[in-house]
């Protein structure tokens, strides 16, 4: 059962990722959210990505009070965005060099947001790009020192680049954040902070952008919480 192998305690998290950078160990870190689950239960590649090539760590409401549901844990609700945030500021504050690829964002706007920042920046490649070129980004990312790799490209797409990336670049920390950098240099708002406390951070981005995110939500859930109640009476995820 996914839910057995996920990460949820936050400062687990963070540790994973310094350690690694440390003992200069390969990492493959990703979130795992509703929708994550709803592609889980429906595409087998990204699923044997997650269970056997992946440290992933529940990352919203749903995921939380599911594995509260199903094991009974008494663990502490991970926000992605925030431990993203504590681990970049970790980044930041060791002076660890890193490289993005991910969003739609133009490179010089990228550079000097890093720059203002703090961080290392050693290169930033927008996640816009074909299958035909992946093997050349994967050469140019090779050419640069870079001890972590942030990727941020939609599930299941950047786990599989992520994955790609790790068999071709030895001992990388590979870390898959989806949307954090559109929050973080402030392209994309994020919901107030009592929306965010409360569980509903989803409706207001649901609310802010229906068209990309209605079947997600809409339909998603309900599906999240029918599959999850069939693993509770004892059906398997097939």
């Amino acid at each position: 059962m996914i839910f057995k192998k996920l990460l949820s305690d936050p400062d687990e998290v963070t540790k994973k990722v310094l350690d690694s950078i440390e003992l200069k160990e390969a990492l493959l870190l990703t979130y795992f959210n509703q929708h994550c689950f709803n592609v889980y239960y429906e595409d087998k590649a990204y699923r044997n990505l997650i269970e056997q090539k992946f440290n992933a760590y529940q990352a919203d409401l749903g995921i939380y009070l599911a594995l509260k549901l199903l094991l009974k844990n008494d663990i502490s609700k991970i926000v992605g965005t925030d431990l993203n945030i504590s681990i970049l500021n970790e980044l930041i504050a060791k002076k660890i060099a890193l490289v993005i690829v991910g969003g739609k964002f133009e490179e010089s706007f990228v550079m000097k947001e890093a720059k203002k920042s703090g961080i290392n920046l050693l290169y930033y490649k927008n996640g816009f790009f074909d299958e035909s070129e992946v093997e050349s980004i994967v050469t140019q990312l090779n050419s640069f020192n870079a001890n972590v790799i942030f990727v941020g490209m939609g599930v299941p797409k950047q786990e599989l680049f992520a994955e790609k990336l790790s068999r071709a670049l030895k001992n990388k920390v590979i870390i898959c954040v989806g949307m954090f950098f559109e929050y973080y240099f402030g392209t994309t708002k994020r919901a107030p902070v009592f929306i965010q406390k409360i569980g509903l951070e989803w409706m207001f981005r649901l609310l802010t952008e229906p068209k990309r995110l209605w079947r997600r939500y809409l339909i998603g859930i309900p599906e999240f919480i029918f599959r999850v109640i069939k693993m509770k009476l004892g059906s398997k995820v097939t």
